[in-house]
């Protein structure tokens, strides 16, 4: 999925967050994609041949290696949160035009989960705001 440019980075873990500041959006969703869930080790001396500078180039690793390049290793996050927000906003978006059906096939889920997603609000806190407005 690669609507992030619509993604609030407030939804994501502030390690991406960090992330974002310092390469950007699509570059912190590329190592999400590809390390996501797992640990990631950021050389100190990066070169254009590393697994991670193929996937967002040197400069940018090169970034990302004068700030976390020192530390052994630290987990990436899934950032499941922002990336079932962005997924559940495209349903709601393409509801109508495409059937319940089609969209949980389309997303791996129930039509049951599909209509849940279309009838609830496009705020994501909205169940918790109601508990305290």
């Amino acid at each position: 999925m690669k609507a992030w440019a619509d993604l609030s980075t407030g939804l994501l873990p502030q390690v991406l967050q960090d992330f974002v500041r310092l390469i950007g959006l699509a570059a912190t969703m590329t190592i999400v994609g590809s390390y996501g869930g797992r640990r990631l080790y950021v050389p100190i001396n990066p070169h254009a041949d590393h697994p991670i500078a193929k996937l967002i180039g040197l400069e940018k690793l090169t970034i990302l290696s004068k700030v976390y390049g020192l530390e052994d290793h630290f987990d990436i996050p899934k950032a499941a949160r922002a990336l079932r927000h962005l997924r559940d906003e495209k349903i709601r978006a393409e509801y109508g035009p495409k059937s319940a059906s089609a969209l949980a096939l389309e997303h791996h889920l129930t039509e049951r989960q599909i209509w849940n997603i279309v009838g609830r609000s496009d705020d994501i806190d909205s169940d918790q705001n109601q508990l305290f407005g």
